[in-house]
């Protein structure tokens, strides 16, 4: 066999130096490839969901059950509630299209509490209508809602909830403030009947009872799904229905005797309770994640929305 000839000794050097030149090249591609995909992995998710089908980040409370109702393991007593725990099922949650749905069959009066407690936060979440009310509530409304900044111990109001601020839930009445345990706020609001109605831009006025939602309102149908949202920044509070600011509270506080003397005391955090009040209702996409003061995720229909100083 002819031996095979050899390439100039210059052009081995150029040979050479293109091997490593290659060589170069792909080592720098991996690395720019690494960054890029680390670059590109997902940031850290923002909100957070708080709904699973084992509801591990809630505990159930129920109050008093008419007599009419068996509920295993409790022997009925005028004031004395079922406590932490349901037997009955009042509070669960089902997969419906591979998402978790927490069901309330309002039975029972009852609060689903959230194991932490919140501040500076988005909340927001779905609900929708089922068709069962239960006595004594039969032809009333339907009605349920979100309690926040929920402090004290379980049943300190109606031997049932805790004190905290309601963001009404309620045919028709979606948005309107309800206080437990002497809460209040200051509402821009104006009198009407024997409460007060949200109306933006209006004065600011101290109240500490039902101050109704407002009148740019747009709650669906029955069946239909409606999201609700909550924005907690410091003492201010906003709830906002389908994308509409319905209720505005600055300043949110209690009162509480001591000494002899009426104390006002600022409420800017607590636990989340979802109520059970005798009306059918279903949840889902219930989440929350934190709020910095200076970037209020607010609709172009809440006016002169920044927080009060």
């Amino acid at each position: 066999m002819a031996k095979r000839a050899q390439p100039p000794d210059d052009m081995l050097s150029q040979i050479h130096l293109t091997t490593a030149l290659r060589a170069t090249f792909t080592a720098a591609a991996l690395v720019v490839g690494a960054v890029f995909v680390w670059a590109a992995e997902p940031a850290p998710r923002e909100w957070t969901p708080l709904l699973d089908e084992k509801l591990s980040q809630w505990e159930p409370f129920l109050g008093v059950p008419l007599r009419s109702i068996e509920v295993p393991g409790y022997t009925y007593a005028k004031g004395k509630p079922i406590g932490l725990r349901d037997p009955t099922d009042i509070f669960r949650v089902r997969l419906q299209d591979g998402e978790p749905v927490l069901f309330v069959s309002g039975e029972i009066l009852g609060g689903l509490t959230s194991l932490k407690s919140y501040a500076n936060y988005h909340l927001r979440l779905q609900f929708r209508w089922g068709k069962k009310k239960w006595s004594p509530r039969l032809h009333n409304p339907r009605d349920n809602g979100i309690l926040y900044h929920c402090v004290g111990e379980h049943g300190a109001f109606g031997n049932v909830w805790m004190r905290s601020v309601e963001l009404q839930i309620q045919e028709n009445d979606t948005g309107d403030f309800w206080p437990l345990c002497g809460t209040g706020a200051d509402f821009p609001s104006v009198p009407d009947g024997n409460f007060r109605r949200y109306k933006p831009g209006a004065k600011l006025a101290p109240y500490f009872a039902r101050v109704m939602r407002g009148a740019d309102y747009h709650e669906k149908p029955n069946g239909e799904w409606n999201d609700v949202e909550l924005i907690v920044v410091g003492s201010d509070s906003w709830h906002i229905l389908n994308g509409r600011v319905v209720n505005e509270l600055r300043n949110i506080r209690y009162k509480e005797q001591k000494g002899g003397k009426t104390k006002e005391i600022p409420l800017t955090e607590g636990r989340l309770q979802i109520q059970s009040e005798y009306s059918e209702v279903e949840f889902r996409r219930v989440e929350i994640k934190a709020v910095a003061p200076g970037k209020l995720p607010l609709p172009a229909s809440a006016p002169g929305t920044a927080p009060a100083p």
